[in-house]
């Protein structure tokens, strides 16, 4: 577990591949190699599962970026992890899988960016 924290702390400035209201730059910045799934603004819903225990939907949301040299509040992506926008919120006291000084549970995160586990957000 320590070494994944560090894998997705350690991080260098870089250009993300999404624009500030997370549309894709290119079609090809959209595409999602390891699952060969290319998102675009019309059929990227997603719902996000607790990532602690169950497959229960926790939230429903917007996949914004899989590309782990993006930034999500000032830090690395990193792999195996997705950026999405939480837009609405089903379990209110669930933890978020990397909180930030301003937000621990997913209450806290409507209207903002997250990192998620990549094998707990679900694509309607």
């Amino acid at each position: 577990m320590k070494e994944m924290c560090e894998l997705w702390r350690s991080s260098k400035s870089r250009l993300t591949h999404t624009k500030k209201n997370g549309e894709p730059v290119t079609a090809k910045a959209a595409e999602v190699l390891s699952v060969g799934i290319q998102f675009t603004p019309q059929n990227n819903a997603c719902n996000l599962l607790d990532w602690t225990r169950s497959r229960e939907i926790v939230a429903e949301g917007q996949w914004s970026s899989s590309d782990p040299d993006c930034l999500v509040h000032h830090l690395r992506l990193g792999p195996h992890a997705m950026r999405v926008w939480v837009d609405v919120v089903k379990k209110p006291g669930v933890y978020l899988w990397r909180p930030t000084s301003e937000m621990a549970t997913i209450e806290e995160a409507i209207g903002a960016t997250i990192a998620w586990p990549a094998d707990k957000v679900l694509m309607r």
